[in-house]
């Protein structure tokens, strides 16, 4: 492509991280994350022509892996139960009632923590986030496909393991935690059914010892202090950016889009909490009478999440936690456009956590996600570090091209499908 048109857009995505970045981090649900939301209409107006649209919904920020210090807290609770039935004197009961609290907690994690659902979001705070949705229509007047692009608004709390230290012993203190929560839980069963006695057994109360030390990475995981807060200029100023760039370029060369086809622009709300702005976009626009937006087989939505670190450019295949796994074709178009922007791309999965693109695969709806971020544990991702004057424009310009190369072959197999 037009080696100026590519710098200037990596140019003007910089400038809008620089622009939003001034919002503060923008916690799901938070005040910050709303203006920045209402900001973004009037900037897609601004930079598009586009009326823009705000689309509210209802959230609760911290049932997710916002939860995970209370969780933390709920097994040292069980643990104080867990020890005072052991002594003798003490009612056996408290072992039940330790056995009750860990099961407790583990059905939440499973659910909320791991696989995102919104089963317990009562217990929490309730709040409200918002997506910001504009298009442009199909020329004919009557759109036969859609492609939308996305990026997430929200920024995430600050992850302590990560910020502070080494990055690199997160995950194996997170594994540390995960296990001696689940060894815990083993113990907590045992003693509910069986009552063992300390006198035959002492390894009932000094391995759980143990495993109090162990579960200690779950309870300083993350914090809530908003000033600690990540600044999200890579995840997700970046993506929202490009997907901002790209329909602009869209309304100001419309000879390069094809007279069927609808373009709309999705900055998505939440996604920190659990995707929940990209659950709450499917829900409101697909199988609804009247609403083409969201149709399996003619709509493909191109997720942006986090371009910032030039070497590691990936297309995401999808979700382990989440049990999705992407469209193979588009991954492989995406693959492709990568390769011919020149950036040496790779496949990977989400081996933890999600991407706004899972709820719309659970719909059948074609989609991937691209990101460019180091893959391995890091001091910026998930910290208050991630901010803009880490990364280079260079390296958004070519996510720039490499969403437009992208948006022609996924134009090219769509007309190939109707043939």
């Amino acid at each position: 492509m037009d080696k100026s048109v590519k710098e200037r857009a990596g140019k003007n995505v910089m400038a809008f991280i620089k622009k939003f970045e001034k919002h503060g981090p923008r916690l799901p649900g938070s005040a910050e994350e709303q203006k920045a939301a209402e900001a973004l209409v009037k900037e897609v107006k601004l930079q598009t022509g586009l009326d823009a649209k705000k689309e509210e919904f209802e959230i609760h920020p911290r049932s997710g892996v916002g939860a995970i210090p209370y969780l933390g807290v709920a097994v040292y609770i069980a643990l104080v139960f867990y020890f005072l039935s052991l002594i003798p004197a003490v009612d056996a009961a408290f072992g039940i009632v330790s056995f009750v609290i860990m099961t407790a907690m583990w059905v939440f994690s499973v659910s909320h923590v791991f696989r995102y659902q919104t089963w317990f979001d009562f217990l929490f705070k309730k709040s409200v986030s918002n997506n910001v949705i504009a298009e442009i229509p199909a020329k004919s007047g009557k759109a036969d496909y859609t492609i939308i692009y996305s990026g997430h608004i929200d920024s995430s709390w600050n992850w302590n393991l990560a910020a502070y230290g080494n990055p690199l012993k997160m995950i194996p203190g997170v594994i540390i935690g995960i296990v001696s929560a689940l060894a815990f839980f083993v113990f907590t069963a045992i003693k509910a059914i069986g009552n063992l006695s300390i006198a035959d057994y002492p390894v009932m109360i000094w391995i759980p010892a143990v495993l109090a030390a162990g579960i200690f990475p779950l309870l300083v995981f993350l914090s809530y202090k908003k000033e600690k807060a990540s600044p999200g200029a890579m995840d997700n100023l970046t993506g929202v950016g490009l997907a901002l760039e790209t329909v602009k370029y869209y309304k100001n060369n419309p000879d390069k889009v094809p007279d069927n086809l609808r373009i709309v622009f999705a900055g998505l709300g939440s996604e920190e909490a659990g995707l929940r702005g990209s659950f709450a976009y499917v829900k409101a626009h697909f199988g609804k009478e009247g609403d083409d937006m969201l149709i399996p087989g003619k709509t493909y939505v191109v997720n942006i999440d986090s371009i910032a670190d030039k070497d590691y450019f990936e297309v995401v295949q999808g979700d382990i936690w989440q049990t999705s796994f992407f469209d193979k074709k588009m991954c492989d178009m995406a693959f492709d456009a990568m390769a011919e922007t020149g950036v040496n791309p790779k496949r990977i999965y989400n081996p933890i956590g999600g991407c706004d693109s899972t709820p719309f695969h659970k719909k059948g709806i074609e989609t991937t996600t691209i990101a460019a971020q180091n893959p391995t544990a890091t001091d910026y991702y998930h910290t208050f570090r991630d901010k803009s004057d880490r990364f280079k424009d260079d390296v958004l310009a070519d996510g720039f091209e490499t969403v437009l190369r992208f948006t022609d072959k996924i134009i090219e197999y769509h007309n190939k499908k109707g043939k």
